[in-house]
């Protein structure tokens, strides 16, 4: 049973006010006699203890954070430990995460980190001595621990919560050791870790009141670098599919959208549409039908079946955001147009029509520039996962997950994950699960593709693409059971091969693969010449990483919810 237990900073401050009912929440704190270094982080003397109430190191009334609680507990979800040898209080970007004036406590607090800058800072005080605490924030991706890389300062200037903040200045934070390392300090119970958080505060001797400090950065990398979405505006929450749309639809201003855990059923009035069915040769009983495109017409008679799906449409200069374990959105195509600067992360998108073919995609990509996609999840859809268009550019998708099973399909996996035409783009830490191509395929003569360090899992077509001119570079990913890792294909009209250079011993093809197509035909790795990536980048050991892609990808990470077609 765990002993941490999440506390909304309502709560939190309950406590404090009463603490301070009884002893006063002044500056007393600060002004604490400090005893010799030796007995400086004693623990022997618990008591209540007022936090200080100053503009030095807040007051604990500041705007209580809108990325704060999502109603799961400890080692559920994404969030943040807290563990003082006496008391903490703890912000995000200047507003309140939690507090607490109780010696030895340790609180989990659900707590989400949005793209951009993320200043985290944590007053800390002692009854006396040195104060400390250790920190783990449990991010999509990764934790982040206290140690050496976080600041401290017992006398902070103006400004210190904000991300901007200059702490060059700041002292290097002491290291007292891991958990368990000061007897006495630490809190009662089992701590559920992804990492290994050290005691840190101010150097001993220093006062009994101090301010931790880290920025956590949460960025774009590749060649969606720089995308800023809607940063800098006031984050707001929406909850309908028309509030969305509204917030996400103006043409320009910035807009930070935040969407609660949840899932949220999206979908349309029903319309009629008029399709084609065709039998699947791998299964006879089974019929898939399909919207006709362009001039494309129907050997049967056509059928009419019903798609519910709607259209988000989206302006520039957007953020948008799913809360702790994700948001899952049923129904609903986000559509950029030629719109520029937008974020999408936390976010799953489902059920788009998923019984017709051609009728709808998750991410329709037509012509934006600069564009980051991050720890979403696709199933069930029309079309393409990730559709994206000619004259598209600067784009990345990261820790992506491409979950292709799906009965209404010949094969039962989806056929296009992700389809790239005449744009730059970086594939990376994305998990290409049983779908059936396009793992992704680059096409296109102006089409540069950078893909690294992804998991594609049990793909019966091919993996990754390049047709028609189209450069890939592809390193440090794995292949497992593909049946052809890499496909290389020229125009319609003969002319122009895709190029794609996969350099010796830096991808790993698993169990189960096929030849590689394309080049030669001999069935080899292709060592094609191609572009060099213009961005600073690291590839880890494609065999370490993907365990590491199958747990973390996708909306929520390693937390995800299942998704549901109840």
């Amino acid at each position: 049973m765990h002993f941490f237990r999440a506390w909304r900073w309502q709560s939190c401050w309950l406590a404090l006010s009463a603490c301070c009912s009884a002893t006063g929440c002044g500056n007393e704190v600060a002004q604490t006699a400090v005893p010799g270094p030796g007995a400086a982080l004693d623990c022997s003397r618990p008591g209540a203890l007022a936090l200080p109430e100053n503009a030095e190191f807040g007051d604990g009334t500041e705007t209580p954070s809108a990325l704060v609680g999502q109603g799961y507990a400890d080692g559920e979800g994404p969030g943040i430990y807290v563990s003082a040898r006496d008391a903490f209080r703890v912000y995000l970007n200047g507003e309140l995460v939690v507090a607490s004036a109780s010696p030895r406590s340790g609180l989990f607090t659900p707590l989400s980190v949005l793209p951009g800058d993320n200043a985290l800072t944590v007053v800390i005080a002692a009854e006396s001595g040195t104060p400390t605490a250790w920190v783990q924030l449990d991010e999509l991706e990764q934790s982040y621990e206290s140690d050496t890389t976080w600041t401290v300062s017992s006398s902070p200037e103006a400004g210190f919560m904000n991300a901007n903040f200059d702490d060059s200045a700041w002292a290097t934070a002491t290291d007292y050791g891991p958990r368990g390392a000061l007897p006495g300090c630490e809190s009662p119970g089992a701590f559920p870790t992804l990492s290994d958080p050290h005691w840190i505060g101010p150097a001993s001797g220093t006062g009994s009141v101090a301010v931790l400090r880290k920025v956590i950065h949460v960025r774009a990398l590749g060649y969606g670098a720089g995308t800023t979405g809607g940063s800098g505006a006031a984050p707001s929450v929406v909850q309908t599919f028309q509030d969305l749309a509204t917030a996400v639809g103006d043409p320009g201003t910035p807009a930070v959208v935040l969407l609660p855990e949840g899932t949220y059923d999206f979908r349309g009035e029903p319309r009629n549409q008029a399709t084609c069915p065709s039998t699947c040769s791998s299964d006879p009983t089974k019929t898939q039908y399909s919207v006709l495109v362009g001039t494309q017409t129907c050997a049967s008679a056509l059928v009419t079946k019903s798609r519910t799906a709607q259209e988000l449409t989206l302006g520039s200069n957007k953020t948008i955001v799913g809360l702790g374990r994700g948001a899952q959105l049923r129904g609903v195509t986000f559509a950029f147009g030629s719109s520029q600067n937008i974020i999408v992360r936390n976010v799953a998108v489902f059920d788009v029509n998923r019984d017709l073919v051609e009728a709808g995609d998750a991410f329709s990509l037509t012509e934006p520039n600069q564009v980051w996609l991050d720890h979403c999840t696709t199933q069930w859809i029309s079309d393409g996962f990730t559709d994206v268009s000619e004259g598209s550019r600067n784009l990345t998708i990261s820790w992506f997950h491409y979950a292709g099973f799906t009965t209404d399909e010949c094969g039962d996996a989806h056929t296009r994950a992700g389809d790239v035409q005449d744009a730059n783009i970086t594939f990376h830490h994305c998990f290409f699960d049983h779908v059936g191509s396009h793992a992704p395929k680059i096409d296109g003569t102006t089409a540069l593709g950078h893909v690294f360090n992804d998991l594609v899992s049990d793909d019966v077509g091919y993996g990754v693409g390049a047709t028609c001119g189209a450069q890939v570079l592809m390193q440090g990913n794995l292949l497992e059971f593909v049946g052809t890792p890499t496909e290389r294909d020229s125009c319609a009209d003969g002319t122009s091969p895709g190029l794609i250079d996969a350099p010796a011993g830096s991808n790993v093809y698993g169990d189960g693969d096929g030849p590689h197509h394309g080049g030669d035909g001999s069935g080899a790795e292709p060592h094609d010449s191609v572009f060099k990536p213009p961005y600073a980048y690291t590839v880890d050991a494609a065999e370490d990483n993907a365990a590491r892609v199958r747990a973390r990808a996708g909306c929520g990470g390693p937390w995800a919810l299942p998704l549901s077609l109840d």
